[in-house]
């Protein structure tokens, strides 16, 4: 088992049996809806540690992962998006190295699994290669080991917190004040927020996730827009969407094809 295997596993581990002791504060997420951005905002708002890319501590503090099964987790955000953003967003991390490279849970080896499994011709094509993409993560699921799909018919009707990403960007004070006093019982001022919210911005975010950023690599953090999907969907990959099973699920969430 490979280092960041096994510190996942840790992860996941004392997430699961710490939860509802410490507590841990838990954003949950299918990668790339916005969890990292969420998990800081909260870590802000609830005067708590957020270890980001770092191994758990036993403390209490928030934490973020991307938890399959409910199994004994307690405190827990779950954080939406449109899936059809999400893939275009997991395509690029896929298949370009970000800043993290191959620090503790960089994605340096994904990438160049990735682009061995699926060698396009021009990787920055997203239009063209989302289709091939899309069929192969659910055949081969890899980041994570289970679908979008997987992760909503598990959490879409649980009894936790539920925001999204859509509801985060179009007005954060709000939405983050509301998140906190149903995750946590503790009232967010409006000031307070909004100072939160412009501390975690994401022209902040852009600009220092560009910073010493080596010349093959792209930034983690990228435009961060809602409904840039739009731009790279065609009818084929709408196509597999539905052949995988998204409509219900997203008609559930509020998402429409």
């Amino acid at each position: 088992m490979n280092r960041d295997r096994i510190f996942a596993f840790r992860h996941k581990v004392l997430v699961h049996l710490l939860s509802g002791v410490l507590p841990y504060y838990v954003v949950n997420e299918f990668p790339k809806c916005g969890g990292s951005w969420l998990t800081e905002m909260l870590a802000d708002a609830l005067d708590l540690p957020f270890r980001r890319n770092e191994p758990v501590r036993v403390e209490k503090a928030l934490v973020h992962g991307h938890f399959l099964r409910p199994g004994l987790l307690r405190n827990v955000v779950v954080l939406w998006r449109d899936p059809r953003d999400v893939l275009v967003s997991l395509y690029h991390h896929c298949f370009f190295i970000s800043e993290y490279g191959d620090q503790l849970f960089g994605n340096g080896k994904l990438v160049a699994g990735m682009r061995q499994a699926l060698p396009f011709e021009d990787y920055d094509d997203v239009a063209a290669n989302l289709p091939a993409f899309i069929a192969y993560i659910h055949e081969n699921p890899v980041v994570p080991r289970f679908t979008w799909p997987d992760f909503a018919r598990q959490w879409a009707e649980r009894d936790v917190v539920h925001t999204s990403y859509e509801a985060l960007r179009a007005d954060t004070p709000e939405e983050l004040a509301r998140v906190v006093g149903a995750l946590a019982g503790v009232s967010l001022d409006n000031a307070r927020a909004t100072m939160i919210a412009e501390r975690h911005s994401f022209a902040r975010a852009k600009a220092k996730s560009e910073q010493n950023l080596a010349p093959e690599a792209r930034p983690f953090v990228r435009s961060g827009s809602v409904g840039g999907w739009r731009a790279q969907f065609g009818p084929e990959a709408e196509a597999l969407l539905n052949r995988h099973g998204y409509r219900p699920l997203m008609e559930r969430l509020g998402y429409t094809l």
